[in-house]
């Protein structure tokens, strides 16, 4: 943890921290602390600082005396706690995963508990675990407030079921009356500092319907992850000042390429068009490009209602039936729209590449547009691969640059795979939606020639605004991606052995080129889709930094994110910023500048609000598909071995995206045993081999919809027979 403490409050504690170290194991009590530093600091000011010091990790309390952690054998830390129920730890500056505790050493700790850790010898773990194991000694803070869930009925009593499988606290709720059943609630915990120390109460505070009522299951999301959903009176009251259009002044001191073709391209539901290009072949073979960006800026000050709501979302948030924006639909749909035929203002990358697609040129200005045409990503397909003679007709300049448009991007597709860059290609559904919001089918997603055009030209604007940005040293947030951890290679390495494909390369040091490789070694075989999901699974998250650090899966030095600040934080902050360079402005005297020390934590919160964004939005396409299938029990279905454990078989339908398992237990024509070197189960009788990437026919036997899971069989598997029942109590979700 850091110990440098800014402002009055920081200057307190650094005072009682430096106190602490001095007292060494002994520690002081609170009065004794008190005593010490009066007159200089009141006991309230104190008692604040310990508790700052206390959340930081840079202090505990224990047995009624303060310590300095350095002094102790314990570590603060925050709960991460994963689908199992075991728990990551993570520790340090940043916050990142340190150590491992299992379960049964959680004590009562949840999700985003703050605690106090010891490390222990670990027991029954391999030897090649990647984390060190540790125990919780105290549960320190508790930021949980609200919960989502059913309720348990138990006589007189209510009991929570919580949404998230991974919650394990004993919750009794009062509130509401007894018509609740089957119905989410949120309920507002009364009490959340006692901790582990036995059950808590809570009220309801709102009902959200039953999971079966369309929408529902939205709200759900919206609030256990505590995504903000309807805007302030304020925000909605500054974003309609605007009005519908730019003013004749907003266009001043702006380059007018209202004249220059340029056109969005988008997905057919698509509401806010952030981005537009021009691409134009130039005699020589090169190629003249500009990427036009909406200046939300220009709308959305730093510090007025707009900016702070707007950073406290982070960003949109996408699901099947409904977008819930970072900014009012005034804007985001709006005035900042790019919409076709109306005049908006953008902040424009106007990039020279040669005709191997070298970056010649790069410029920035603040710029006025008027957009040709809003097509779409299967429209430009049609229109490239599968031409009309009408076409000419109807598109005209428009087809001309689409055309210029695909011939930059296979040179920018091949010079990026040139240095190394990995292209994933995962297979994708998307749900189908009746107009009732009910889920009834799937679609396989689509990628096309105009995504990877789209891609590779916002690829390049993000890469060439970075360069500009880290090049005059102007403080911004920058996106990086560090590279992968030697030990998840080397059990990517291990999994992919025995079907037959090899990673080469120094682990430690891996060129993602290597990662590359063997992408292309899995090219068109049956196990493609399963390798890139192990490539990828082996990355590092992306995250939002104030250092340059690069990108390392698109082998990118320079990068950042500037092409969609309608739908995310950190594009408008670097809007910000390459205006400001635009106008002339000195670069910030280091530490001195405000927004530079504000930085880490924008990256931070910008990071978190990313990962939650993305966690809603996975989780609720799992529940949908989950549901769709519970009137299918009894069918079959192919698939493919996603995973294999001692305890069964995770297969992916093929038709529907979504996992299921195949206990072991129903794998009844054998004794299968588990080889972990090889990750396949071997049947001892009959030689059978399940393994990594087989297709597999399964029939779906059940559904849980609590854990939002499937429960398979391979089918023509004879049934398990049967253990004498035992008794079944009936337990509380206690």
């Amino acid at each position: 943890m850091s110990t440098e403490l800014s402002g009055l409050d920081g200057v307190t504690r650094q005072d009682v921290l430096e106190r602490l170290m001095a007292a060494g194991t002994k520690g002081m009590q609170l009065v004794e602390l008190q005593k010490k530093m009066a007159p200089d600091w009141d006991a309230s000011a104190v008692e604040q600082a310990l508790a700052g010091l206390q959340r930081d990790g840079l202090a505990v309390e224990w047995n009624q005396r303060w310590m300095a952690i350095r002094h102790t054998k314990w570590i603060v830390g925050q709960v991460n706690q994963l689908e199992k129920g075991d728990a990551l730890i993570r520790t340090g500056d940043r916050w990142e995963a340190g150590y491992f505790v299992s379960r049964r050493n959680l004590k009562g700790a949840i999700d985003r508990d703050r605690v106090l850790i010891r490390r222990v010898e670990a027991s029954g773990r391999k030897a090649g675990d990647r984390l060190p194991e540790a125990t919780i000694v105290r549960v320190l803070e508790r930021p949980l407030r609200t919960v989502v869930g059913t309720l348990d009925f138990e006589g007189d009593r209510r009991w929570l079921v919580p949404f998230d499988p991974k919650v394990n606290l004993d919750l009794e709720v009062t509130g509401g009356d007894n018509r609740l059943e089957d119905q989410y609630v949120v309920v507002e915990v009364l009490d959340p500092r006692r901790g582990s120390r036995g059950p808590l109460t809570g009220r309801v505070t709102e009902v959200l319907g039953s999971a079966s009522s369309p929408g529902v299951d939205v709200l759900v999301m919206l609030r256990h992850f505590r995504i903000p959903e309807n805007f302030p009176a304020e925000v909605l009251a500054e974003a309609e000042r605007f009005g519908e259009d730019p003013l004749e002044s907003d266009l001043e001191g702006r380059r007018d390429l209202t004249t220059q073709t340029a056109v969005t391209i988008d997905g057919e539901s698509a509401r806010d068009f952030d981005d537009a290009i021009s691409v134009e072949r130039r005699p020589d073979g090169g190629f003249s490009v500009a990427v036009h960006i909406a200046d939300v800026s220009h709308y959305v000050s730093e510090g007025d209602a707009l900016d702070l709501e707007a950073f406290r979302r982070g960003t949109s948030v996408y699901f099947p039936d409904r977008a819930i924006p970072m900014l009012p639909e005034t804007l985001s749909n709006g005035l900042c729209s790019l919409r076709p035929d109306v005049v908006r203002l953008t902040l424009s990358a106007f990039l020279e590449f040669s005709p191997e697609g070298e970056v010649e040129s790069r410029s920035f200005d603040t710029t006025v547009i008027r957009s040709s045409r809003r097509l779409t990503y299967g429209e430009v397909r049609r229109l490239l691969e599968e031409p009309e003679t009408k076409d000419e007709q109807e598109y005209g300049p428009v087809l001309t640059m689409l055309r210029a448009a695909e011939a930059l991007a296979r040179v920018l597709n091949r010079r990026r795979m040139d240095r190394g860059s990995i292209d994933f290609d995962l297979p994708e559904g998307d749900v189908i939606l009746d107009e009732e919001g009910f889920t009834v089918g799937v679609r396989p997603g689509e990628r096309n020639i105009a995504h990877r055009i789209i891609e590779e030209l916002m690829i390049a604007a993000n890469e060439a605004v970075a360069f500009h940005l880290d090049s005059h040293q102007t403080p911004a947030v920058y996106r990086v991606h560090d590279p992968p951890q030697s030990t998840s290679l080397e059990e990517l390495r291990s999994v992919v052995k025995p079907l037959g494909l090899k990673l080469e390369g120094d682990l430690q040091l891996l060129n993602p080129a290597a990662l590359q490789a063997l992408l292309k070694q899995a090219e068109g075989k049956p196990e493609e889709p399963f390798v890139s999901s192990l490539v990828l699974r082996a990355m590092q998250q992306a995250a939002y930094d104030p250092e340059c650090r690069g990108h390392y899966a698109l082998g990118s030095t320079h990068y950042t994110h500037f092409t969609s600040p309608i739908r995310r934080y950190p594009d408008l902050l670097v809007h910000r910023q390459l205006k400001r360079l635009l106008r002339g402005a000195e670069p910030a005297a280091g530490k001195d500048s405000l927004l530079e020390s504000r930085l880490p934590s924008i990256a931070e919160h910008c990071s978190f609000t990313e990962r939650r964004a993305e966690r809603a939005e996975r989780q609720l396409l799992q529940w949908k598909l989950v549901r769709l299938l519970a009137g299918r029990i009894g069918e079959k279905f192919s698939g493919r071995v996603t995973g294999v454990q001692p305890f069964g078989l995770f297969v992916q339908l093929s038709d529907y995206f979504v996992d299921g398992l195949v206990p072991i237990r129903s794998m009844a024509d054998d004794f299968y045993v588990y080889k972990a070197d090889s990750h396949r189960l071997i049947g001892q009788e009959n030689g059978k081999i399940y393994r990594l990437a087989d297709r597999v026919d399964v029939v779906l036997t059940g559904v849980d919809p609590r854990q939002r899971g499937l429960s398979l069989a391979i089918e023509g598997m004879p049934e398990p027979r049967q253990s004498r029942p035992r008794r079944q109590r009936r337990r509380s979700p206690r």
